[in-house]
């Protein structure tokens, strides 16, 4: 019972953060469209002007994602933690986390490389291994945005930080991000992956309809970032036991 009516006093708590903040900055609902077209854009430039780089392509492509979803988060540590919305964070952002994001997705590189090894060694076997995994992986490390930018730590300590967090704090987390996905779904026919970089999957046809949920579907998800730092910030510096004990007095 302790449970049920802390993830209704958190969510409250959260939800009342998150519409202050972007009462405050609404420009961060522009997020989405400018970091879509951004990862577009990037991907057009890179896999047609330098499609003859081989090994270097992947390499290259990987840096402008990482520069990318570096100054993302840099915008969005602004936005959590400091209520602060800035139009030249983004430009100042590409730099500031880039090695731990690149470093992220380099240890993503290295165990698909492994497990794509062992699946030609063992086979169907592996598989079936690697989609669980992978599932596993989702979930576990759903607040992997949250703990780069958040938390002071290097790329391989994000990662088991993210471990630790969803130990302590899986139902708390789990509960708000299901129905934001919900959410997103119903209105936008899209799904919100938690990736590192979510406006990723966000797309359109020249239709106005397209267009319509396009926009939609990026306040949306921009709002659901916002909200998704607010919450982390608060699971992971408080406890049940401390919030229960800060209520009382």
């Amino acid at each position: 019972m302790n449970i049920i009516n802390d993830i209704i006093l958190v969510n409250k708590e959260i939800l009342q953060k998150s519409k202050n903040t972007i009462s405050r900055n609404p420009e961060v609902l522009l997020l989405g469209v400018v970091y879509s077209v951004m990862s577009l854009l990037a991907g057009i430039i890179i896999f047609n002007l330098l499609s003859g780089l081989g090994i270097l392509l992947g390499i290259i492509y990987a840096l402008v994602e990482s520069a990318i979803v570096s100054s993302y988060l840099f915008v969005l540590h602004n936005v959590v933690i400091y209520n602060r919305f800035r139009w030249k964070d983004i430009k100042h952002g590409f730099t500031y986390y880039i090695r731990k994001v690149y470093g992220v997705l380099f240890i993503f590189y290295l165990a698909n490389l492994i497990l794509g090894f062992l699946s030609n060694i063992v086979g169907a076997i592996v598989i079936g291994i690697i989609f669980f995994v992978g599932i596993a992986a989702f979930i576990v490390l759903n607040p992997l945005p949250e703990s780069l930018y958040v938390k002071d730590r290097d790329s391989l300590q994000t990662i088991l930080y993210c471990v630790e967090f969803m130990k302590e704090n899986w139902i708390n987390w789990l509960v708000p991000n299901s129905v934001l996905i919900v959410i997103l779904y119903l209105l936008t026919g899209g799904v919100f992956n938690g990736g590192l970089n979510p406006f990723r999957s966000l797309s359109f046809s020249t239709s106005i309809s397209s267009i319509v949920l396009y926009l939609l579907g990026s306040a949306i998800l921009s709002a659901a970032m916002v909200y998704r730092g607010h919450l982390f910030k608060l699971l992971s510096t408080t406890t049940l036991r401390k919030r229960m004990f800060m209520r009382k007095i």
